[in-house]
């Protein structure tokens, strides 16, 4: 679990400070019996694990004389792909919406002003997406009772109609203000640019609060839709929801990097808490502008949130004005196999897993040793995962159309975790790349694939010298290079040799030869100027990932697969 903290926040309105407290000497809500089943369960190490922040009030005139005018619990989370909990190396079952559900039920029973946010990402990828094309989700966010989402890049992943079929199942609105359709200029249907919640408690008091949500921009024409800058859309929804809802309180769930919601924090004004996505981490954010949180994936751990909001104060009786301000505390819970579950969402999920079993049944093979599937292997640098996948790719594709190269990017390797050495089978394969991709295979030239490599590689040229994350950094098979990186997202490959086939030496910009990707892939091939001499194997007519590797893996001795580094890409610095 990453947590990225900071040391000070300065509210619009008034100085505030951030700080962390230990576990031992902090409760996140006033404390009430019921609401201890949410913690006497958790396991020392989620215990050693969990981290409380506070952001509090220091030169708000008042603050300490009087009680607040409202308080709000929020339960937060983004990016879930899996509807079973896994392990997390330490021989821990980390994760699972089954594990959250008691979670969430105790704090509807317990607060009348309270909320569950989901920021996004959740309809692919598994090996479960690849049958169920997201619905399965939905019925996890309903059990957990969803009160609001946001739009993330894999809702996308089977299409709009896709997305329609997963927005009329939501029991909840999907939040969007900068998703459009192509055909229409219309928002993508099935959501909303935002919402307004009224909260009135006799305990907990009263306030309006407004919500809207963005995403990032894919640059994507593919998915039938476009999008407009973030930041301009969450301006005009900040502007409609103070000025004509007359909201006291202004939430944004955006999906997009931290990078992004650094500057997103500092240039929208008037929100006053941000609950993000995309990121894979859990992290907690105020040196920018507005606090924003996010969790890590598949509900690793969540955040609970106490917010307190102060109504503004005129000057009477010798008390001195002061304006609204905010008061928050947020705890990262991590959630493990020693939470209790909810008993009818563990029974829907057993359907789930009933009609995919026989996946999990057939051997394909086994690995000699534990594999790494993580972000940080196969997004930063060469992946022995990824060579053997490429690898896969190209001896699928030599023997039918010649193909001499092969890639795959590094953003379709997903699980995120390291694999055991042991059997694997079918369903494992599919969830190494669970988006359904297949392979097309075009007839190209030496040039091309310098400007594809030069097009996606520059993500990888990160700040202050360090390669940064890249989910289209390019695994290779038949060929090998080096990419310099001459400034933040500026360089160029310096050097693309052949390897392992009958060709040597340097790769030509007039060398012509068969080359095998991802058809995720060959758009971005495409829009980097890549020139298609023949399209081979379109998209209609190729084979998925799994069917490659799955036949890749038979021809391994004892069909054992041991992936290995070979020195096929590097990233430097000039």
């Amino acid at each position: 679990m990453a947590l990225a903290y900071s040391t000070s926040h300065t509210h619009t309105e008034c100085s505030l400070s951030s700080k962390s407290t230990s576990l031992s000497s902090f409760s996140l809500w006033p404390v009430k019996s019921q609401v201890h089943i949410m913690f006497k369960y958790v396991t020392k190490l989620a215990v050693v694990s969990a981290v409380f922040a506070t952001v509090q009030a220091n030169n708000c005139a008042g603050a300490a004389e009087r009680p607040p005018t409202a308080e709000l619990q929020i339960i937060s989370y983004n990016d879930v792909y899996e509807m079973k909990p896994y392990n997390d190396g330490n021989g821990i079952l980390v994760g699972g919406p089954s594990h959250v559900v008691p979670l969430t039920k105790t704090l509807r029973k317990t607060y009348e002003n309270s909320l569950v946010l989901f920021a996004g990402d959740t309809m692919s990828p598994s090996l479960w997406s690849a049958y169920f094309k997201g619905l399965h989700m939905i019925d996890a966010h309903n059990a957990i009772g969803v009160d609001y989402a946001c739009l993330g890049n894999h809702e996308f992943d089977f299409g709009i109609d896709g997305f329609l079929n997963v927005s009329a199942k939501s029991e909840f609105p999907w939040l969007n203000a900068n998703a459009y359709e192509l055909s229409t200029k219309q928002l993508l249907r099935g959501t909303k640019p935002n919402a307004v919640k009224t909260f009135k408690s006799a305990t907990m008091g009263s306030f309006k609060v407004g919500l809207f949500g963005v995403m990032y921009d894919m640059k994507d024409d593919s998915k039938g839709l476009y999008w407009t800058d973030p930041i301009v859309a969450a301006k005009e929804q900040v502007a409609y929801l103070r000025d004509v809802e007359k909201v006291d309180f202004v939430i944004a769930l955006t999906h997009q990097f931290l990078d992004d919601d650094n500057v997103f924090s500092q240039e929208v004004k008037g929100v006053n808490m941000i609950y993000g996505g995309h990121d894979h981490s859990a992290m907690y954010q105020t040196q920018f502008g507005t606090p924003y949180l996010k969790s890590d994936l598949d509900m690793r751990n969540i955040w609970f949130s106490h917010l307190k909001w102060y109504a503004a104060r005129s000057k009477s009786n010798g008390t001195a004005a002061t304006p609204a301000f905010t008061k928050m505390t947020h705890k990262n819970f991590p959630i493990t196999e020693a939470l209790p579950t909810d008993a009818a969402l563990d029974a829907v999920i057993a359907t789930y897993e009933a009609q995919i079993k026989d996946l999990n049944q057939r051997v394909v093979g086994s690995l000699c040793q534990p594999t790494d599937l993580t972000k940080l292997a196969v997004r930063f640098k060469e992946s022995p995962i990824g060579n053997y996948i490429s690898d896969g790719f190209l001896s699928f594709y030599k023997a039918r159309v010649n193909v001499e190269v092969a890639i795959m990017n590094g953003g379709g390797i997903r699980t995120d975790r390291v694999w055991p050495a042991g059997e694997i089978n079918v369903g494992d394969l599919i969830s190494w790349s669970p988006f359904g991709n297949v392979l097309v295979v075009v007839r190209t030239d030496g040039l091309s694939l310098k400007k594809l490599i030069n097009s996606e590689m520059v993500a990888s040229c990160g700040g202050n010298n360090l390669v940064a994350e890249n989910g289209i950094y390019i695994h290779s098979a038949g060929v090998k290079y080096v990419f310099v990186c001459n400034g933040l997202k500026s360089g160029a490959v310096t050097d693309l040799t052949w390897i392992g086939g009958n060709r040597t030496g340097a790769v030509l910009d007039t060398d012509v030869f068969n080359f095998a990707l991802p058809d995720f892939v060959y758009a971005l091939f495409k829009k980097a100027g890549g020139n298609t001499i023949q399209l081979i194997i379109p998209a209609a007519e190729a084979s998925r990932h799994e069917v490659t590797i799955d036949e890749f893996t038979k021809i391994q001795p004892n069909r054992t697969v041991c992936p290995k580094l070979e020195g096929r890409s590097l990233v430097k610095f000039a």
